[in-house]
């Protein structure tokens, strides 16, 4: 029961997230990122976790969550971006390892999917994978204050007139929350890996979108946050630049601040642009551990409707002191 159960919500599970992501088989629009910081709610976590993938454990995370998709035609060809957006709402995740029964819940699904020991693929101190048929689950610990899951699951789908295979992933991260209420003393640097995915849809390979490792500061001075990300394409081998996006404090006409920079729970959100590209998008993050020892951030951004430019990207930063 456990098997069909879980393979059962997966492909329904699915649905929700080619509507989100503005399949051609939905009227509902794919979501744009909208030009103000307020729209974007800071992401939570569940007070007093401890984050372990050795030990049982079951957080939850609010306002932490992304979905991408790709498309592949029956009778072969290649798998070409489909949709993508960053979703609020909560998720959860959990671990007990005897018996083994791993879970996930992300912001759209009204029950979870589960794994138990038979379908464990890895397991070490920073890695837990999961798989069965074309399910997989996967939990991240790059270091000890952020966990990132991503749940992966396929359904038939006709996209225009080409029937295929969508394949979908949902992603939430996982925190502990910040527990010092020391003001920071000296400029806080955390240097990271960052997952992207996304490009134009039909046309994007899945497999060409890359981000190089990067690193982020939180400054002193206004516990304003700076950095950047970009975003790479590759093109018949060759690297080419997609966007350069820029994290800073920012400012409205009034001289307010509206984002890029810490609240009192060490989280924050704030406004992308990238007119030389022509994109922009929103992101949302925060610091975590009890000493503020890692940080992380979750992106979305897209190109100009009004240009007829549906290009999306999302992704996140996790980086650590």
């Amino acid at each position: 029961m456990l098997r069909k159960y879980a393979l059962f919500v997966g492909v329904a599970a699915l649905g929700a997230l080619v509507t989100s992501c503005g399949g051609d088989e939905s009227d509902t629009p794919t979501p744009t990122p909208t030009g103000t910081s307020t729209a974007t709610p800071t992401p939570t976590p569940t007070p007093g976790v401890v984050l372990t993938l050795q030990d049982d454990f079951a957080p939850l995370s609010t306002n932490a969550n992304y979905a991408f998709a790709y498309f592949t035609p029956d009778g072969g060809g290649a798998e070409t971006f489909s949709g993508a957006s960053r979703q609020n709402g909560l998720a959860a995740v959990g671990l007990e390892l005897s018996p083994e029964l791993a879970s996930f819940r992300f912001a759209d699904q009204s029950d979870a999917v589960t794994f138990d020991d038979t379908e464990l693929t890895a397991s070490s101190a920073t890695l837990r994978s999961y798989a069965r048929g074309t399910e997989k689950l996967v939990m991240e610990l790059p270091g000890a204050y952020v966990l990132r899951v991503s749940y992966e699951s396929q359904a038939d789908f006709t996209q225009g007139t080409t029937d295929g295979v969508l394949r979908g992933e949902r992603t939430a991260l996982f925190f502990t929350a910040v527990s010092t209420t020391d003001d920071i003393a000296a400029n806080l640097t955390y240097t990271g890996s960052v997952e992207a995915f996304g490009g134009e849809p039909q046309t994007t390979l899945s497999t060409a979108i890359s981000s190089p490792d990067t690193t982020f500061t939180i400054n002193a001075s206004d516990d304003s946050i700076t950095g950047t990300i970009e975003i790479y394409r590759d093109v018949a081998g060759t690297p080419q630049l997609v966007t350069t996006l820029t994290f800073a404090r920012t400012v409205d006409g009034t001289g307010a601040v509206t984002g890029g920079v810490l609240n009192e729970n060490g989280g924050f959100t704030g406004i992308l642009t990238d007119s030389a590209h022509n994109f922009a998008g929103n992101f949302a993050g925060s610091l975590a551990g009890p000493n503020r020892e890692e940080l992380f951030i979750i992106f979305s951004i897209s190109g100009d409707e009004s240009d007829d430019d549906d290009r999306r990207f999302v992704g996140s930063f996790i980086g650590k002191r």
